[in-house]
């Protein structure tokens, strides 16, 4: 989820609720994001998952000649006031002398969206044309709806077209609804801090790259992209109380049901050359891996669910080359 900015897509609740407390609480009302672009999982993750769960977030422990690599999956947005704890990431930070943390301009497959999007060329509207205007009576409808629930007026968003306005709007709900887009990441980098801990970006994305790709959305896409960050935010509504307890009980399972389905993600599997941009975050990011494995003593990165989760993720890719992972238990 969770972008995520990653996203985490709709989860089920479940019927019987096994305290009285719980089942006091009428459950939030169900939002459909659809079925997920990327079907298959993760081997090693597939493997890994049936584990026992120790406390926290997901962790998982690479090792290759020598070198030990804890790698903490990231599941943004995440609750400001979410209190979570970890304490194998805590343990693993004491012995690190380095953490690698994801591009600042594009923290993961949300991240990656927002920036292709906000920052792209081609995506305002013609002179003398408003977006609402512009928009189908139901996703203005829907439109108005969501920047009312988020306390923007209309003219925080007229001048872009459908798509970034629609990210744009995704940023600005959350940021009503007390999510933050920068956590976990933000929080490792302050414990880091403490130990200081030499942080380090995995790389950094060409800006032309992603303005090329911004220029080649179709209106279809735009309106289509639109359609799907309104989703989110339906679903981010629906669960801003709840949103990211799963990631912080390393509840797997109801993690990958939800954030592999991500609006961000969706959009550039639309967009011209998006499924690429995807391709190449996740190589920059098993680079840096497989980096970090070459050098002495341990390592801690946060990375993305986004790509860790799929089939052929940089964990499967990591086994691939010769690493021996595990969940961590101490």
């Amino acid at each position: 989820m969770a972008a995520s900015k990653s996203v985490l897509p709709a989860l089920a609740l479940s019927l019987i609720l096994s305290t009285s407390a719980l089942a006091q609480t009428a459950p939030p009302p169900t939002v459909e994001l659809g079925p997920a672009p990327a079907q298959d999982e993760s081997a090693v993750v597939a493997e890994l998952t049936v584990v026992a769960k120790p406390p926290g977030p997901a962790v998982w422990l690479v090792e290759k000649d020598g070198a030990r690599l804890y790698i903490l999956g990231s599941a943004p947005p995440l609750p400001h006031q979410l209190k979570w704890s970890s304490p194998r990431l805590e343990k693993a930070l004491d012995k690190a002398s380095l953490v690698l943390v994801p591009p600042e301009a594009s923290v993961g497959v949300t991240q990656i969206a927002s920036f292709v999007l906000r920052f792209g060329a081609g995506l305002r509207q013609p002179l003398g044309k408003s977006l609402e205007d512009q928009l189908p009576p139901d996703l203005k409808a829907r439109f108005v709806e969501s920047r009312t629930q988020a306390r923007k007026g209309a003219g925080e968003y007229k001048n872009w077209k459908p798509a970034v306005a629609g990210f744009l709007l995704l940023s600005d709900f959350r940021q009503a609804a007390g999510l933050s887009e920068a956590k976990p990441v933000s929080t490792v980098e302050r414990m880091a801090k403490a130990r200081k801990l030499k942080v380090k970006a995995v790389g950094q994305y060409r800006m032309s790259a992603v303005t090329t790709i911004a220029s080649k959305l179709s209106a279809d896409d735009q309106l289509y992209c639109l359609r799907v960050a309104l989703d989110e935010i339906a679903y981010d509504g629906a669960h801003s109380t709840t949103i990211g307890q799963d990631w912080a009980e390393g509840d797997l399972a109801s993690v990958r049901a939800r954030y592999r389905a991500s609006a961000a993600q969706r959009c550039l599997i639309h967009a011209p050359g998006g499924a690429e941009l995807l391709e190449k975050g996740l190589v920059l990011t098993t680079d840096a891996m497989t980096q970090a494995l070459k050098r002495p003593g341990v390592t801690v990165a946060v990375v993305d669910l986004g790509f860790l989760l799929p089939a052929n993720g940089v964990l499967d890719r990591l086994k691939a080359g010769g690493a021996t992972i595990t969940s961590p238990v101490e």
